[in-house]
């Protein structure tokens, strides 16, 4: 379970909703600019008190990052960073994940034992191979979800929460919309525990706050963080080998990386929702839709904003 949440906000509010309007507006302006000048900055003024505590970005240039959407934020504050179109809805694939893990995380114990059903271990797209009538635990199956990015594990995992004969996933995915309207996070409506339908949308600003609460249950860090693992079934007759479909955390070895969710779908190219860690600061980056159709566009692009964020924000220790 998830204890003491942090306060979910969206992106924009986080950064841009305080009480000193004409000031918010002036940031407002100053960070929907490519650039600005030294003069133009100190003409805006001192910030607020509320205000005094975020990091700060010190880069007059924004980062060149080859994607229709994304979010930079601070994972302590919520603090948006850089952005770019995050609060445009967008279909977001796999990183539908995040939201179905939290679900499962909030709903289920590790131990519970889920038996496959034939529907779940033959969904289409990526697969961890589930047997149909295999039992496996709940926290083998997150693994094969998060890291193999599997979709019979996500159906598996969302079927669990009826326990009709024949199971469905309404449940589970009404419970999915509902966090999301606890969280305040208007922009994001949840279709199926996958992210196969492609009418089932998000944005940047959510999904990277989304990855905020998530990151907090040590469960969920620690799996997003595993670049390879073997699954395995209650009775040991069925063995998954899994590898991190993130390539933050499994070929490029990206220093600090905390990993997360990969997605892909021909509607919404590749995203990737990713967080590092760094000198006690923890960063979350969610690029969506990327111009470069190669497996490795949304890890490219995940990367380049990390590093623009660590080498440009500045924190007040």
């Amino acid at each position: 379970m998830i204890e003491k949440p942090l306060i979910i906000v969206s992106l924009v509010t986080s950064f841009f909703g305080f009480s000193a309007e004409n000031y918010n507006q002036k940031i407002a302006d100053f960070y929907n600019r490519d650039s600005y000048s030294k003069a133009e900055a100190e003409s805006i003024g001192p910030a607020p008190p509320e205000l005094q505590n975020l990091p700060i970005v010190s880069s007059a240039t924004k980062p060149a990052i080859n994607a229709k959407f994304y979010a930079l934020i601070d994972y302590e504050t919520g603090a948006a960073l850089i952005e770019k179109k995050s609060t445009e809805k967008t279909p977001i694939a796999s990183t539908t994940k995040i939201m179905t893990a939290i679900v499962a995380l909030e709903n289920y114990n590790l131990d519970d034992v889920v038996t496959i059903s034939e529907k779940a271990a033959y969904q289409p797209g990526a697969d961890a191979y589930l047997r149909v009538g295999e039992k496996i635990t709940v926290s083998e199956l997150l693994h094969c979800m998060l890291i193999k990015s599997g979709n019979d594990s996500a159906y598996a995992l969302a079927e669990f929460m009826d326990k009709s004969d024949i199971p469905t996933i309404e449940s589970f995915v009404d419970k999915m919309n509902i966090k999301a309207e606890e969280f305040g996070l208007s922009n994001s409506n949840f279709r199926d525990p996958a992210g196969l339908d492609v009418s089932g949308y998000s944005t940047a600003a959510d999904m990277a706050q989304i990855t905020r609460y998530a990151l907090q249950n040590a469960t969920f860090r620690k799996i997003v963080s595993t670049s390879d693992y073997v699954a395995t079934s209650v009775d040991k007759t069925a063995y998954h080998q899994l590898h991190n479909s993130n390539r933050l955390v499994a070929e490029y070895q990206y220093p600090g990386a905390i990993g997360v969710k990969t997605g892909f779908m021909p509607e919404a190219s590749h995203s990737l929702v990713g967080a590092a860690t760094r000198n006690g600061h923890t960063l979350i980056a969610a690029v969506y839709y990327t111009y470069a159709d190669t497996a490795t566009a949304s890890a490219d692009e995940t990367k380049k904003l990390l590093d623009w964020g660590f080498e440009y924000t500045k924190w007040d220790d």
